[in-house]
């Protein structure tokens, strides 16, 4: 095994534990992502995914304050509480996503050559989001990332990161998982 499938590998182990426990809304989620994003930030950037190789150096930083944002004093694991957003700040929201995936996928295109600009802009911008909404514990973040992850299995599979494309098709299903988890949580803190 080479080293960077042995990277690989261990990033995709840290990863599903993030997903995981995130899903469960267990704290400890932050610390598994700062190390698998860590990891990934030198991977996107061998594949050239430069769009993908920021996003992670975001992801490590995100960890960081995911943790601080969830054990605010005072707080147990189920709080924050879960909330959604209006259907008008979502419809917003998407469109200020594409409008910036696509000034951005220029960019990519332009100054780095990275390769699938666009579709590595996209997933990287809309990434951005769902991790904010993730951390804000925003029900719907499960939702984007269903759609985000589906888009990232062609891309990685498409740079002949073959783990990687198979840890995204999980990261779908799991994001189902979780969207159903917390919509029950939801459901319940919204029924009175």
């Amino acid at each position: 095994m080479e080293m960077t499938d042995a990277v690989e590998w261990t990033a995709v182990a840290l990863s599903l534990c993030y997903v995981v426990l995130a899903a469960r809304q267990s704290i400890w989620c932050w610390p598994f992502a700062f190390l698998s994003s860590s990891l990934y930030v030198f991977i996107t950037w061998q594949a050239s995914l430069v769009g993908e190789s920021f996003l992670q150096l975001f992801y490590v930083f995100m960890a960081v304050f995911g943790w601080w944002k969830w054990q605010a004093p005072g707080r147990s694991e189920e709080h924050p509480p879960i909330t959604e957003w209006s259907s008008a700040m979502h419809a917003l929201i998407i469109a200020g996503g594409l409008v910036l995936s696509l000034l951005l996928g220029l960019g990519f295109e332009r100054i780095f050559g990275s390769a699938m600009p666009y579709l590595d802009a996209l997933t990287s911008v809309f990434s951005l989001i769902a991790t904010f909404m993730l951390t804000r514990k925003v029900l719907s973040n499960w939702l984007y990332w269903i759609a985000i992850d589906a888009l990232n299995v062609y891309l990685y599979w498409n740079r002949d990161l073959g783990i990687t494309a198979g840890l995204y098709a999980l990261y779908a299903i799991l994001a189902l998982w979780g969207f159903i988890q917390w919509r029950k949580t939801w459901a319940v803190s919204h029924s009175s």
